[in-house]
């Protein structure tokens, strides 16, 4: 059993944290596999990650960790929801995402990666930096855990 010296972990992406007043859509992913917490397009009918040179406006959601759920996309794990699934996307409420750059502080806006880096991938949620990146309607709602997990409330 590990101990917990500082700080418990606040969840595994995806996980969306406050239910009460959460605005969910169900749907289907797209032709490629997406991961938990990430932000999502809608392209046609299907959700789908973003790409390059996307812009806010094209922001739908973050794709949320349905519960309870079955076989991979279940486990405790940072999972990803296979292309053809139904999941469920948040687009209004406060949700875990993984924090890939940058220091999260409580009303901090956050960003995401939207132009291809070095050592960078799009769609990573980035804190304190607008370069390669589109500031979404979202703030973040304090700093990460020792997992790089950090709670965002998004569109409300």
């Amino acid at each position: 059993m590990s101990v917990i010296l500082t700080r418990m972990p606040a969840g595994v992406p995806g996980e969306v944290t406050r239910t009460n007043g959460a605005i969910l859509e169900p749907g289907i992913v797209g032709a490629a596999d997406i991961a938990h917490g990430a932000p999502v397009k809608l392209a046609g009918d299907k959700f789908v990650a973003l790409e390059s040179g996307d812009t806010a406006a094209d922001l739908y959601g973050f794709l949320a960790r349905s519960y309870p759920t079955q076989g991979g996309v279940g486990t405790l794990t940072p999972g990803v929801v296979p292309a053809g699934s139904v999941c469920d996307v948040l687009r209004s409420g406060y949700i875990l995402v993984p924090l890939a750059v940058g220091t999260a502080a409580k009303g901090d806006a956050v960003y995401v990666r939207t132009t291809v880096d070095t050592g960078k991938a799009l769609s990573d949620i980035e804190a304190g930096t607008a370069t390669g990146n589109v500031a979404i309607n979202a703030q973040f709602m304090g700093a990460a855990d020792a997992d790089g997990n950090v709670e965002i409330s998004y569109n409300i």
